[in-house]
Formats: structure tokens, C-alpha cells, sequence
């Protein structure tokens, strides 16, 4: 249980888990459809470079890009069996030689790439040091897994395509979406 939120066991970890661990659970797409189309599979953890953390994922979520890739929309761009998922709040488990600005045991959340190599529907997922922020610590991994794709698409919008400047004013249709409530 997290937060309220039965959890099921087979994505549950305890602390010492990964020295033991070569594999991890992930729900993995096997071909473009409904939702039937996911497994639960068993597959490699990730390899770790040097310039990456490996995070253990506590909380992810589901944003329109992934039903979307499901069903098939976006089926040149991605290569079955896949994992899915952009958004990812957890606890980094292991660093990269080169990484300096995190440690073992640091709350992290992040937005890996779009159609990368593999996404956050997984006990574990690897990234970039340099795309992975501190977790506030006001949020619980919940929360904080509903805000790195919605969120950085609301700044890139409004600040680095639209270069909204302090005292000016925007319009912002559809504000009830995931996007358009951080505009707002």
C-alpha cells in the first residue's frame, strides 16, 4: 500500500533487493492494440553508463503519448516488445562513474525520452544524470510522477517557444488538462 494505493507485490522492493537481482518485472507492450496488449514480463535491469543513475520507480503515470503509442499511432517511432512510460519518481540506486550532483538513496523524478529506448513501466529504469532533478520533498512519489512530462511541456510552451516575459499576459485554452492546469 502507498499512499492509500494497493500496490501489486510483484513490483515490490526492499532495500538490498538489486545486489541479489539481474532481472525486474516491467509491463511490457507486445504488439499495438487495447490495453490486452501489455504483459507483465520479466527482462534484464538495465545497464548503467557512466554518465547515468539507475532509479529504483516508485510512481509513474500515464499521459496521452502512451495510449496513444499502445494503440498504434505512433508505431514507426517505436519497436515491440516496448516499455512504455514518461514519467518516473523514484530513488536512485545505483550512479554512473562520472555522476557527481546525486547519490544513492536520493528521491529523483524526470521525464526520460520521448520514444527512447525504453520507458518507466518497469521496477527500474536508467537515465541521464543530466535530465533528473531532486524530488521535492513536500511530494510524495505520487504526485510527483504526475508532473515531469505535463509540466515541462506547460514551460516549453509558455517560456522557451513562447517567451513569456514576467508582467505579461496569456490566454490558456483547455486549462482543466494536465498541461493546461500547470499553465494556469
Amino acid at each position: 500500500m502507498l499512499n492509500g494505493i494497493e500496490i501489486p507485490s510483484l513490483f515490490i522492493l526492499h532495500q538490498g533487493d538489486l545486489a541479489q537481482m539481474e532481472s525486474m518485472k516491467a509491463t511490457v507492450l507486445t504488439a499495438f492494440g487495447n490495453a490486452e496488449k501489455f504483459e507483465i514480463q520479466t527482462v534484464p535491469i538495465p545497464t548503467l553508463k557512466a554518465n547515468q543513475v539507475l532509479v529504483r520507480v516508485c510512481a509513474t503515470s500515464i499521459n496521452p503519448i502512451d495510449y496513444q503509442t499502445r494503440r498504434g499511432d505512433y508505431k514507426e517511432l517505436v519497436r515491440l516488445p516496448a516499455i512504455l512510460g514518461v514519467d518516473v519518481s523514484g530513488m536512485i540506486e545505483a550512479i554512473g562513474e562520472a555522476v557527481t550532483d546525486f547519490k544513492v538513496g536520493d528521491n529523483v523524478y524526470y521525464s526520460p525520452q520521448v520514444f527512447g529506448e525504453f520507458g518507466s513501466y518497469a521496477q527500474y529504469h536508467v537515465a541521464d544524470a543530466a535530465i533528473v532533478a531532486l524530488k521535492p520533498a513536500n511530494l510524495s512519489h505520487i504526485e510527483a510522477a504526475s508532473f515531469p512530462l505535463a509540466g515541462g511541456t506547460a514551460w516549453d510552451c509558455l517560456v522557451t517557444r513562447g517567451n513569456l516575459q514576467v508582467g505579461e499576459t496569456v490566454l490558456i485554452h483547455a486549462g482543466a488538462g494536465g498541461v493546461g492546469s500547470i499553465a494556469v
